[in-house]
């Protein structure tokens, strides 16, 4: 993410109470589907304003969308899963969080999607 590992270290953190929070409200399916969208679409811009639009598909724009995008979503999405059940619960949907991003293959997923983006005429 732009910006240095402080602020995406914060953006996560604020990223997963906002999960948390809606994952304790009564309309949390509701919620869980707008704050995907909302974190995806926040996300595109973000990476149109510091990167430049994704332009042709290319693997490095497809790439730089997936490290803004992909970080706030599993964040997101952890704090939800979190939000009920257990302490040891909790513990192991926060380790799978952080092993997922820190193996993801942000380079390697972009390549794909862009091949697959050439292959259907895109």
């Amino acid at each position: 993410m732009p910006g240095g590992v402080g602020a995406a270290a914060a953006v996560l953190l604020v990223v997963l109470l906002l999960g948390v929070a809606v994952g304790r409200s009564k309309r949390r399916w509701f919620l869980l589907l707008g704050g995907l969208v909302a974190v995806v679409g926040l996300g595109v811009v973000l990476t149109a304003v510091t990167v430049g639009p994704v332009a042709g598909a290319d693997a490095t724009g497809i790439a730089d969308l997936y490290v803004v995008v992909v970080p706030p979503a599993v964040a997101f999405v952890a704090g939800w899963l979190c939000s009920r059940g257990t302490w040891f619960g909790r513990l192991i949907v926060l380790a799978v969080a952080a092993l997922l991003l820190a193996s993801f293959p942000y380079a390697a997923a972009g390549e794909a999607t862009a091949e697959l983006l050439r292959d259907t005429g895109r």
